[in-house]
C-alpha cells in the first residue's frame, strides 16, 4: 500500500501505514473520508485492538468429555492440589493488592490472619490508611462496595483449591481439566493437571459469582491471585509478598 493513502498532520513524527481494512474507505467507499492526524488514528488503533483482545480473552474455553484416563490423572491431580493446600499451617499473609471498582482504583496492602476455625483480613492502603476490612463474610469499607466471600470460600480462594466432596470431572482440554462439584453452591474449576494446581476457580451462589485466577509460582501459597465479583466487575488483584 502506498504511503500517500495517510495525510500526515504537521505535528506528525512518524507515517503511520494501516492495513486496508482498518481504513475508513474500506468501510465507507462512497465517503470523502480523510485522515489527517496519525497520532489519532494510531490511538483509535490501539483502543480496537485493546477491546478485541478483552473480547478474546473473556471468550469461555471449550472443554471436550473427558476419557476414562483423562479423568482419573484428573482426580490424582485433584488429590495432590489438596493435599498441599492441607499442608499449609496457620499463620499470616501479606499481599500487595490493587482493588478496582468501576472507575476507581486503590493500591495497597492485604494483611490476612488465617487458621483452620478463623480467617481474617485488612486492606490498607499506601500510607497505611485502613481501606476495608473482611468482616461477617465480606470485605467491607468506607465508599466501596462489599465483596462478599464466605470465610471457608475465601480460605479456598486463597489457597488455591477446593475441597467440598470429590468433583466430577467434566471434560479436558489438553492438559487441563474442568472439575464441577454441585450442592448450595456450584463451582468449577480449571486444573493443570501435569502441575497439580488450579488455573481458576468459579464460585456460584444466589449472591453472584466469585471467579479466582491463578499465576505465578505455588510456593505453597498462590502467587498471584485475582478475584473478581462477576456482579458488580469489582475485582481484587493479589501477589503475595511475605508469610510467617
Amino acid at each position: 500500500m502506498s504511503p500517500d493513502r495517510i495525510t500526515r498532520s504537521p505535528d506528525a513524527r512518524l507515517p503511520y501505514l494501516l492495513p486496508p481494512v482498518l481504513l475508513p474507505e474500506f468501510w465507507f467507499p462512497n465517503s470523502q473520508i480523510e485522515i489527517r492526524n496519525s497520532k489519532s488514528v494510531l490511538f483509535l488503533l490501539l483502543a480496537l485492538l485493546g477491546t478485541l483482545a478483552g473480547c478474546a480473552a473473556r471468550r469461555p474455553r471449550s472443554f471436550a468429555p473427558a476419557g476414562e484416563t483423562q479423568a482419573s490423572a484428573a482426580i490424582a491431580a485433584w488429590r495432590q492440589a489438596i493435599e498441599r493446600a492441607e499442608s499449609m499451617p496457620p499463620g499470616r499473609l501479606l499481599y500487595e493488592a490493587r482493588l478496582t471498582q468501576r472507575l476507581m482504583s486503590v493500591p495497597g496492602t492485604l494483611a490476612v490472619r488465617q487458621s483452620p476455625d478463623v480467617i481474617e483480613a485488612t486492606l490498607t492502603g499506601p500510607f497505611g490508611t485502613p481501606i476495608a476490612t473482611y468482616v461477617d463474610g465480606a470485605l467491607r469499607g468506607e465508599g466501596i462496595r462489599p465483596l462478599a466471600i464466605a470465610p471457608e470460600a475465601l480460605r479456598s480462594l486463597l489457597a488455591g483449591a477446593w475441597h467440598r466432596g470429590d468433583p466430577e470431572v467434566v471434560g479436558a482440554d489438553g492438559a487441563d481439566a474442568l472439575l464441577a462439584w454441585t450442592g448450595e453452591e456450584k463451582v468449577e474449576g480449571i486444573l493443570d493437571v501435569p502441575e497439580a494446581r488450579f488455573r481458576s476457580l468459579a464460585v456460584s451462589r444466589a449472591e453472584g459469582k466469585i471467579l479466582s485466577r491463578y499465576s505465578g509460582d505455588f510456593d505453597p501459597w498462590p502467587r498471584r491471585i485475582e478475584v473478581e465479583d462477576a456482579r458488580t466487575g469489582a475485582k481484587l488483584r493479589l501477589t503475595l509478598i511475605a508469610r510467617e
